[in-house]
């Protein structure tokens, strides 16, 4: 069976470096995007390349990917499962207060409460299996609300139809975490 990792904003595949090892992931696909690009831009690249798989596959997504993930489990009959840490399903209000410094980076847009790349996403039903991971520890208090230093509480637990765990780690702690690799184990490769 293939693993799709997709990461989050600002990061690379090298992100899920110890996740891939400790996992012992051999046949990985990794679906990065720009985040100069838009979202949209981004998603249709992913899916010319979800669409060519024809065999099983799981996703592990990170933050925005998992986002990303949303729209992507909804178009391949493959797909046995998801797993999403600390996926901000309502935005982060940290990009809100990030596009008052710099209004034309289109990550901020794109992953803001507001832009239509989220409140799209939460109209799309989970039709997997799909567990999400809270992150509980970061707390920033420019963030109003539980947070994990970049996403609230709030936003990662907004959607009905997943399942949700919480590990103690920040957002980015959160890709380097052995409870996170059981979790993954358990999830989509029992």
């Amino acid at each position: 069976m293939k693993t799709i990792c997709i990461h989050g904003a600002t990061a690379s595949d090298r992100s899920f470096a110890f996740l891939q090892k400790s996992l012992k992931l051999r046949d990985v696909i990794y679906l990065n995007y720009d985040k100069a690009s838009l979202a949209e831009d981004n998603l249709s690249n992913m899916l010319n390349i979800v669409n060519n798989i024809k065999e099983s596959y799981v996703i592990i997504a990170h933050s925005l990917g998992g986002v990303y993930a949303t729209y992507l489990q909804n178009n391949n009959n493959n797909l046995k499962g998801v797993v999403s840490l600390a996926t901000p399903f309502n935005g982060s209000e940290l990009a809100t207060w990030g596009s008052i410094f710099n209004p034309h980076y289109q990550l901020f847009k794109d992953i803001a409460p507001s832009s239509s790349f989220i409140r799209n996403s939460k109209k799309i039903n989970i039709q997997c299996p799909w567990t999400q991971i809270i992150t509980t520890v970061g707390d920033v208090p420019w963030i109003q609300g539980p947070n994990d230093g970049i996403v609230t509480k709030a936003s990662m637990t907004c959607r009905n139809d997943v399942e949700y765990e919480e590990v103690d780690r920040n957002h980015y702690e959160i890709v380097q975490s052995n409870r996170v690799v059981d979790i993954i184990t358990k999830k989509l490769y029992k």
